[in-house]
């Protein structure tokens, strides 16, 4: 692969370990309050990975971790990377109404523009949880001028998610905000994502086809996804259902390693960078 024809979309969900749904929904509410955050140590060296490859990312912060982390957020603005919105809580859309769902991301977006004095313009839902039935979704992400959306994965199984995509696409497109899909990796009827826990679970040649793979009639580059919990893996260890805790805790020690041939041999830019070519247009 030539990384000066390559480029990709790398983007980031800033969130703390505990904010990770196999945690989250393993641990009683008022022992998650007592946690210590350690989602600096994982952003400090995703900022050292990118800086050292000349790559640039779009952090999808959540606003509870902005609001506590400033300093933080700053850096990161100040390294040459976007800024974008992941909500304030850590909440699925599914469990949101149009009411909740407008004070949430209103509260993120202000937090984080304040922080960085930059407006912000992306946003993407807890889990790629966008599904079909919520188009006042796009209603809401109108109200706050957000210009594109990465809250649905296209994966796994093709019919179903043809039909589903056909709903979302056809709310988001009488909206005018564009969709920025995680990319996948297709198997005959299998379409399985991109980054995250399948980044850690799949051995590097897979996701570098998938970065590789031409699909029709989409005018956006490849997207990869991570968190910064994916690059601590001395972060702590709950005893937590067997799936649960192979989903979390798989391959951590190996993540930072992986990532950075990732890196060496792929060209990452932020969404907003993407925008601003004349691809797009």
């Amino acid at each position: 692969m030539d990384k000066k024809n390559t480029t990709s979309i790398f983007t980031v969900d800033v969130e703390e370990y505990y904010h990770a749904e196999n945690i989250l929904n393993s641990i009683p509410p008022e022992k998650i309050r007592m946690l210590d955050s350690r989602v600096r140590i994982g952003t400090r060296r995703l900022l050292d990975l990118l800086s050292r490859h000349n790559s640039k990312a779009t952090f999808f912060v959540l606003g509870c971790v902005g609001e506590k982390n400033p300093g933080m957020i700053k850096d990161i603005a100040a390294a040459g990377h976007e800024i974008a919105s992941h909500g304030y809580e850590h909440i699925p859309l599914h469990r949101h109404t149009r009411e909740t769902f407008d004070t949430d991301l209103g509260k993120s977006i202000k937090i984080l523009s304040d922080i960085t004095g930059q407006k912000i313009i992306g946003y993407r839902a807890t889990s790629f949880s966008l599904g079909a039935g919520m188009e006042w979704f796009f209603d809401i992400l109108k109200k706050y001028s957000i210009i594109y959306d990465s809250s649905f994965s296209l994966s796994l199984f093709r019919r179903h998610h043809r039909n589903l995509w056909k709903d979302v696409y056809t709310s988001q497109k009488n909206k005018g905000i564009l969709e920025f899909p995680p990319s996948y990796i297709s198997f005959g009827t299998f379409r399985l994502p991109i980054g995250g826990g399948y980044f850690r679970a799949y051995p590097l040649w897979m996701t570098k086809y998938g970065l590789d793979q031409v699909i029709p009639r989409r005018r956006t580059p490849p997207l990869f996804y991570i968190h910064p919990w994916e690059l601590d893996p001395a972060q702590p260890r709950f005893k937590i259902a067997p799936l649960s805790h192979f989903r979390h805790y798989f391959n951590l020690s190996e993540t930072e390693k992986k990532l950075q041939r990732l890196l060496e041999d792929t060209r990452f830019i932020s969404v907003r960078d993407f925008l601003r070519t004349d691809t797009m247009r």
